[in-house]
């Protein structure tokens, strides 16, 4: 991170990561263009790299503020949600997803281009931050969760772990199936979520008492 960059005025910083966020959400860490990137800044090449040193120090910066900032936006949206029904609360969680996809449609983007085609040589760096939010609301996930609705004769724990494999089967083929053609999520992503309810009341179905 450059203490530089970081003592700009707040207005200033905002902009030139508002803009970074932009190009990398169109084009990929890849084809994504600095000039393009510093010409809407009203900044030089040589300053921008005075501030990061290069495109993947900005790259990663430019993530972990869309990571920092997605998490105080999906915090704010779990304190709204105590449901104890481990089943609605997935399905809650997912519904967060579509309206901060709604609210924040660039910044989605961004996201599901590093997550869905991550750039080869920062893939292990990508990783290491996404399991550590992962770990975070896996936590969160299963904090409190009310087991008397679940059947006497089902193993709680495998139960929740046949929906934990369910949950990151479903994530992986939708990897694999928009590969290439991360635009189309955001258009697609209410018959995803339809898509990934079927699966998750067929479970509460299997689970859970009549």
């Amino acid at each position: 991170m450059s203490s530089k960059f970081e003592r700009l005025p707040k207005e200033k910083k905002e902009k030139i990561i508002n803009i970074c966020i932009e190009e990398f959400a169109k084009n990929g860490y890849e084809k994504a263009s600095t000039n393009k990137i510093v010409e809407r800044a009203g900044i030089s090449k040589g300053i921008l790299f005075h501030y990061f040193g290069s495109k993947k120090k900005l790259f990663l910066y430019v993530f972990d503020y869309v990571l920092n900032d997605v998490e105080k936006k999906f915090d704010e949206y779990i304190k709204e949600e105590n449901s104890g029904d481990v089943f609605d609360r997935v399905l809650k969680w997912s519904l967060m997803e579509i309206k901060f996809a709604s609210e924040y449609p660039v910044v989605y983007n961004f996201l599901v281009k590093v997550f869905i085609s991550p750039p080869e040589e920062l893939e292990e760096e990508i990783k290491v931050r996404y399991y550590q939010k992962y770990n975070k609301y896996l936590k969160i996930l299963m904090e409190n969760i009310d087991t008397r609705k679940f059947r006497n004769d089902i193993d709680i724990n495998k139960a929740i772990e046949i929906l934990l494999f369910t949950l990151e089967g479903i994530i992986k083929r939708f990897t694999v199936m928009y590969k290439g053609r991360e635009d189309e999520v955001i258009k697609d992503i209410n018959k995803m979520m339809i898509e990934f309810e079927e699966y998750i009341t067929i479970l509460k179905l299997g689970f859970y008492n009549p």
